[in-house]
């Protein structure tokens, strides 16, 4: 994702799929690798499976305020975290609905942030 944005009318995004069954053990370097990677052309989603307490992933899920870290301070919403227990008992296109929820909005964020234009075919 560094390298794709070092390349001028670069249309690369990337997209980072976590499945885990375990909370984190440092939060604040996860914090800090996110805020940094929100400048980059990434998503990162999460599924938490499991019983675990995901209530670090909700927060890493920074749907209501930018995630923060000190004075530093997220370019904008990289993360969408489902937590698969949530589906288990319903059909799948609703967890595939969860899981790619945020990613348009979040690609768009990028692109118009970095003004980027959409690649047209010749």
């Amino acid at each position: 994702a560094v390298v794709s944005t070092q390349s001028t009318g670069a249309a690369n995004y990337f997209i980072l799929l976590l499945i885990t069954d375990g909370v984190l053990t440092d939060m604040d370097q996860t914090i800090h690798t996110i805020i940094e990677a929100s400048e980059l052309p990434m998503s990162i989603i999460i599924v938490g499976v499991g019983d675990a307490d995901f209530e670090n992933m909700e927060r890493l899920d920074s749907d209501d305020a930018l995630l923060r870290l000190g004075s530093r301070v997220a370019k904008r919403d990289i993360v969408q975290f489902v937590p698969f227990r949530d589906f288990k008992n319903v059909p799948a296109h609703r967890l595939a609905s969860a899981v790619l929820e945020e990613l348009p909005g979040q690609v768009s964020d990028f692109f118009n942030t970095h003004r980027i234009e959409p690649v047209r075919e010749i």
